[in-house]
């Protein structure tokens, strides 16, 4: 009888202790990133907004700390940073980096933040969360240029959609990653652009060279009088 109430006291406190690593598990479990939804605002002032907002492969089990990396960039600050929904505690941008806390049971939040560019800056720094990203990660980015403004230079990333909105264009892109910094290059619509002013060229100059084949053609097949 003795052996058995020894075992059965061994048991017991298995299965008492068994529950705690799966918690614990729980807790210290990080979340994934599943989908980023990016919406930039780009004003002639220099005075930018970016809104963002970020969505997890699972909601939290628990509250979760998290960083918000903010990359430096010539000419460009971070002004302000604020939380929109779904996230709490967001502190002041110190270096590269601003503190944050995502609530038990958060499955999506959105951040907004105030950019202010000087001089001949198109980039944008963009506060992305450093958290582990899903295999299957969807961005989506939308840039709306100033009224009357249009992409003449250089974009990163690669904006292959463009649609108007009003008198604003709107550049789109769709991808797989998370980029630090987006950077659209805009300038005024009245003047044309050196694509465009070299296809019109080329063109003159095919129209040219058919004529004179034309005409030397007709010239030759002339009868002689």
């Amino acid at each position: 009888m003795k052996g058995m109430l020894t075992v059965t006291g061994v048991l017991a406190a298995v299965m008492l202790a068994a529950p705690a690593p799966t918690a614990a598990a729980q807790e210290a479990a990080d979340p994934v990133l599943a989908h980023a939804d990016i919406a930039i605002t780009l004003e002639d002032s220099g005075e930018d907004r970016v809104r963002a907002t970020y969505r997890l492969s699972e909601p939290t089990t628990a509250p979760v700390p998290v960083r918000l990396l903010v990359a430096p960039r010539a000419g460009t600050e971070v002004t302000e940073l604020s939380a929109v929904s779904g996230i709490t505690g967001i502190g002041p941008v110190r270096g590269i980096r601003a503190d944050a806390t995502l609530p038990a049971g958060t499955t999506e939040y959105t951040v907004e933040q105030r950019i202010r560019r000087t001089g001949e800056a198109r980039g944008v720094p963009l506060a992305i969360p450093d958290i582990a990203a899903d295999r299957s990660l969807r961005v989506a980015i939308a840039v709306t240029l100033p009224e009357g403004q249009r992409l003449v230079g250089d974009s990163m990333p690669v904006f292959e959609q463009q649609h108007q909105d009003g008198d604003r264009m709107v550049l789109r892109h769709d991808t797989r990653s998370l980029p630090s910094t987006v950077v659209a290059e805009y300038g005024t619509t009245s003047s044309a652009s050196l694509g465009t002013v070299a296809s019109y060229t080329g063109l003159v100059l095919i129209v040219g060279v058919v004529a004179l084949w034309l005409v030397t053609s007709l010239r030759k097949e002339r009868p002689r009088a």
